[in-house]
């Protein structure tokens, strides 16, 4: 008869399947396999069928790879590295220059800011709600 697992061997394998690789498919002999670590030998799915942690741990990490792969499925696909490394390009553009934008913006409302408390206005009252605007 098998040997009990141990609270910190299930622990080492819930830790295995929380950090299996999204590109690797999930599967219960996978997870045996990669069990043989931490137990030094190769346990069968039924050893772990009554192990809660494992098995939930198991359906959420399931649940993850699939949703992953049915996002990357969705998203097009470059026709060539050429174009691929185009979007990369104008993407990073794109994000230098949002970047700058927020930098103006944040230096904008710091502005704002000085200049109200220098003209007797308390942050309360820079905070306060807008007023609601009765469209009648």
């Amino acid at each position: 008869m098998p040997r009990a697992f141990t609270p910190k061997e299930i622990k080492a394998i819930v830790a295995i399947i929380r950090d299996w690789p999204m590109s690797q498919k999930l599967t219960w002999d996978g997870i045996c396999k990669a069990s043989e670590m931490v137990l030094d030998f190769v346990p069968t799915r039924q050893a772990f069928a009554d192990k809660p942690a494992v098995t939930n741990a198991y359906k959420i990490r399931k649940a993850a790879i699939t949703s992953h792969r049915d996002r990357l499925a969705s998203v097009p696909k470059p026709k060539s590295l050429t174009a691929a490394a185009e979007t990369i390009v104008r993407l990073q553009e794109q994000i230098n220059q949002l970047k700058a934008e927020n930098h103006l913006m944040a230096e904008m409302a710091r502005r704002f800011i000085h200049n109200a408390v220098l003209h007797g206005l308390k942050r309360e009252q820079l905070n306060a709600p807008l007023p609601k605007v009765d469209h009648k």
